[in-house]
């Protein structure tokens, strides 16, 4: 009976600690929030908004390459 119990007790403890961890309490200086993404989500997410990053930097770099855009020159305040 003990050993039933017990197992029943730990099958529930995994199976309750399971959606727990795909879940993730933020609190910042909006206020507390709730991320109900999983990991491979957020890391998806971070990746996407690392490569778009990156791809907007390669085009203003393109721009001022080809003449497009003239560079920031926040030295010279006039």
């Amino acid at each position: 009976m003990k050993a039933i119990l017990a197992s029943s007790l730990l099958a529930l403890g995994l199976l309750a600690a399971a959606p727990a961890s795909a879940q993730r309490l933020e609190i910042g200086p909006d206020g507390p929030g709730v991320d109900l993404r999983s990991r491979g989500q957020r890391e998806r997410d971070l990746d996407r908004e690392e490569m778009r990053r990156d791809m907007r930097r390669n085009e203003m770099r393109r721009d001022r390459r080809d003449g497009r855009v003239a560079p920031d020159d926040d030295d010279d305040e006039e």
